[in-house]
């Protein structure tokens, strides 16, 4: 069988060619891919820009016309859903004969909705085994039926709700994701790395993430770790397969879940380096946990080569983090944490969230100057977004925080909430103010506007851009006048 993925992005103009770099691609499309081409199936990919509609249709149809796909797989999270409902609207009318299946973090955790749509079938969970039974059905001519973690539509219009099964307890059983779908659309820029998962699942409750609500949806054990052996043979093949490339992200929700697991990757991945002519760089993931800062794991990430690590502070105020968030340390584990890393030679990139419900002014404040203490390498800040599925945003719902709950044009970048201590406007200021307020007087005030603060409005961006072609003009002169 013919199976073609369909993956979306902002921003993104099909017309153009090379688009994402080789740490931007999704894991789980690779898998599922890999999956597939394992058992004998082939598989093709298209990815779409959910700003540019047309284009979008254009390139789809072109793809679906060349390729010829039996079976057209989607995936969404809450952002890209409604494009991609209606990229499929059009797909059913234009070729009502494909089979149609959707999953992802939205499909799963909103199922009615999704189904209601013009999807013949909606994953629910992890999507290797269930994707290759529905080719085997598909492939035989029979009508899909009885396939765990798989809601079905039948032609009469009936619908069968299949039982989940169990979360993937041996991860090393799946084959090494599928990177080849990908080359198509991907810069041949090896200088931003490549990703490896680590594991599945995350052990914590945070009210803004959709980890508790997934961990909810199938049984067995929810988080897993793949074994170092088999993580050492995923590098070691990366590394026939792009030999130019040495920097590799390790795709894991946090590095402290399992200690002897962290060492025990870390001792693999040293010897293995030890034995190259050029030593392979590694990042990943850690979330703070009182218990389980230990400098010996930050020891074993240094002499494995790690050279960074992913930090959410998410919020400065403790208050914050304790009763909003359901993340308890204290500001101290935070620095104590940060400080052996650094003294470990790791550079940190710091996650914060601007305007969270219940927040105020002053608490964001806590937040600015706990990022200026620990002068961060980089870090990713956005406004805060409540997403369907998560305890966070029912909490929004309830409290009537927010007036357009399907309203996705303004994710991470412009405020949705109606806060009583921290207005719309000052969560906008604060947002594109950010790294000057950090950085101020540790960095120079035009390096943070250029490469930061003027990036994050329209008119910041036109300023930039006439700054640039006034300095080029001004080059030009001196030039013709020499």
């Amino acid at each position: 069988m013919k199976i073609l993925f369909i993956y979306s992005l902002d921003n993104i103009n099909p017309k153009r060619n090379k688009m994402l770099a080789w740490s931007h691609i999704p894991l789980g499309i690779s898998y599922i891919s890999s999956a597939l081409k394992a058992n004998g199936h082939e598989t093709s990919l298209v990815l779409l820009g959910s700003n540019y509609y047309k284009n979008s249709l254009d390139q789809l149809a072109k793809c679906i016309d060349t390729f010829g796909p039996d079976l057209i797989c989607f995936t969404a999270v809450f952002s890209q859903y409604l494009f991609l409902e209606n990229i499929a609207r059009q797909v059913k009318i234009r070729w009502p004969d494909k089979y149609l299946l959707i999953g992802g973090v939205h499909a799963t955790l909103m199922p009615e909705e999704v189904i209601s749509g013009p999807f013949d079938a909606v994953c629910i969970g992890e999507g290797e085994y269930p994707t290759v039974e529905l080719c085997q059905q598909l492939e035989s001519r029979e009508q899909p039926h009885d396939i765990a973690n798989l809601w079905i539509k039948s032609p009469d219009g009936k619908l069968e709700k299949n039982s989940p099964r169990k979360f993937i307890q041996n991860l090393d059983e799946l084959p090494f994701p599928d990177m080849q779908i990908w080359k198509p659309w991907t810069v041949d820029n090896f200088d931003d790395g490549l990703t490896i998962l680590g594991g599945r699942g995350c052990p914590y409750d945070c009210t803004y993430c959709c980890n508790s609500a997934l961990r909810k949806i199938a049984g067995g054990r929810y988080v897993r770790t793949r074994s170092p052996e088999n993580i050492l043979q995923e590098v070691r093949w990366l590394q026939g397969q792009f030999p130019e490339n040495n920097d590799i992200f390790i795709e894991i929700e946090t590095l402290d879940c399992n200690k002897k697991w962290t060492l025990d990757l870390c001792s693999k991945l040293e010897a293995f380096n030890s034995c190259l002519p050029e030593p392979v760089t590694y990042g990943s993931n850690y979330r703070i946990n009182p218990h389980t800062i230990d400098e010996s794991v930050f020891s074993a990430l240094e002499k494995a080569n790690f050279q960074s690590l992913n930090i959410g502070l998410e919020s400065g105020s403790e208050r914050v983090r304790r009763d909003i968030l359901n993340r308890n340390y204290t500001n101290d584990d935070f620095l104590n944490a940060v400080s052996l890393a650094r003294k470990h030679g790791l550079k940190i990139f710091i996650y914060n969230m601007i305007g969270l419900p219940g927040e105020s002014w002053q608490e964001h404040k806590e937040t600015v100057e706990l990022n200026r203490r620990c002068q961060p390498d980089g870090h990713y800040t956005g406004i805060f977004y409540p997403y369907p599925g998560t305890e966070l945003y029912n909490t929004c719902i309830r409290n009537e925080l927010f007036k357009e709950p399907g309203s996705v044009q303004a994710e991470r970048t412009q405020p949705v909430l109606e806060l009583p201590n921290f207005s719309k406007a000052r969560i906008k200021s604060a947002y594109i103010w950010f790294d000057y307020q950090v950085y101020r007087g540790y960095k120079p005030t035009w390096t943070i506007l250029t490469q930061h603060t003027l990036n994050k409005t329209r008119s910041g961006r036109m300023i930039k851009y006439a700054f640039h072609k006034a300095f080029r003009c001004l080059q030009g002169i001196r030039f013709w006048k020499c």
